[in-house]
């Protein structure tokens, strides 16, 4: 009922003449039916911001290729089992045309599990066809039983086969995930395909529980390092002087990020500019942009143009790294692989990974990874 509807409604209880008691009951009618039912409320939207928010700072993270794959995503907060079935309540969100996440909606899961504990429940919707399922109530999910959910700890790099999935599931226990055990089923129409709105509340806690949902979307555990050099940006006549100028090119290319409440730009982790000055990007648990299906590295241009080919006389800077740029890479992959437990292997450049020159064919990769090589052998001697 409108809001047109209503009023009309309320003039005729309060016109009609006729006994009290009647009029309190057309007057209590008239009362309840001019507040529209969501099938849901703020406390769902708060518990699954929660979830989301364990999940997304845990010590373990989803794949960038599986995250980038998702269509829609379920969240249902403390799972408790109910003798031989397991029930929850919780909420969905799919992604529109425009890549952005639209309202959440809520659903409900019945089935059963193999753990015996509380487990939050993240559903994952890789392809139109679980879109659709999910859209109708009709999601059915189960573990695969030829392979389990991917991790960034197990597989950095899941297959096409991986990301291919009608829907995977994750469980996470105070924030650590692990590959889900679930079988059920998922309910409850979306707004789309529902006969009346079923939306959650639109104010503060839907803007905390997207702010959560982002953060889970665009945080990593760095996997790997991809060098790349910056080249001359577009429409410019030497290398970028620092962060800045990389931030407003990307800015510019739609390299929008939200992570750790702020807005980035930069596509990299961090720039080392001609005098050995290391720059942040954004910060190292975000998602980076320098290098699709490999986001989960973390992005190091220096600066410089080192291909033969596009600067042959360095008229678009230098034309090798500095010593000074090669001291503070060295010493920062160091830092890296010390932190994040980087494996050799995992240090490549971009055109180990990507159809692209970069870093060009004067930079000196081989002797970058003799230099870090040492740093492993000398490692693994002091351990013994």
């Amino acid at each position: 009922m409108n809001r047109k509807q209503t009023r009309l409604r309320n003039l005729r209880c309060s016109a009609l003449k006729l006994t009290p008691l009647l009029v309190s009951l057309l007057l209590l009618g008239c009362t309840h039916r001019t507040k529209s039912p969501t099938g849901a409320n703020s406390g769902q939207v708060k518990d699954a911001t929660a979830a989301l928010d364990r999940a997304a700072h845990g010590p373990n993270t989803i794949p960038d290729a599986v995250l980038n794959a998702t269509k829609c995503i379920v969240v249902i907060p403390s799972l408790h089992e109910d003798t031989a079935t397991v029930n929850g309540a919780g909420v969905a969100s799919c992604r529109d045309a425009s890549n952005q996440w639209g309202a959440p909606w809520p659903v409900t899961f019945e089935g059963n599990r193999s753990q015996a504990q509380a487990v939050d429940l993240f559903v994952l919707v890789l392809n139109d066809t679980g879109m659709r399922n999910l859209r109708s109530g009709r999601l059915q999910i189960s573990p695969s039983p030829s392979s389990l959910a991917p991790l960034v700890s197990t597989t950095p790099v899941p297959t096409q086969v991986d990301v291919s999935r009608e829907s995977m599931s994750y469980e996470a226990v105070g924030g650590v995930l692990s590959s889900g055990q679930a079988k059920g089923a998922i309910a409850g129409a979306s707004p789309a395909t529902a006969a009346a709105p079923n939306l959650l509340e639109t104010g503060r806690g839907r803007a905390s529980y997207e702010s959560a949902l982002m953060s889970l979307f665009n945080r990593i555990v760095p996997t790997g390092i991809v060098i790349h050099h910056t080249a001359v940006l577009p429409m410019a006549t030497a290398p970028p002087a620092n962060t800045g100028e990389v931030d407003r090119y990307h800015e510019s290319r739609g390299f929008e990020i939200v992570c750790e409440g702020r807005v980035y730009h930069v596509a990299y982790h961090y720039l080392i500019l001609p005098d050995g000055r290391v720059q942040a990007g954004r910060p190292e648990r975000c998602e980076g942009a320098h290098a699709r299906g490999y986001n989960s590295y973390l992005g190091i241009s220096v600066v410089g143009d080192f291909s033969s080919r596009d600067n042959p006389s360095g008229s678009k800077g230098l034309i090798r790294p500095s010593e000074a740029q090669i001291a503070s890479l060295v010493r920062l992959c160091r830092e890296l692989r010390t932190r994040y437990r980087i494996p050799l292997q995992h240090i490549v450049r971009h055109s180990d990974i990507s159809s692209t020159q970069c870093p060009g064919d004067r930079f000196p990769f081989a002797p970058l990874l003799g230099k870090l090589q040492d740093q492993s052998i000398a490692v693994q001697k002091s351990n013994r």
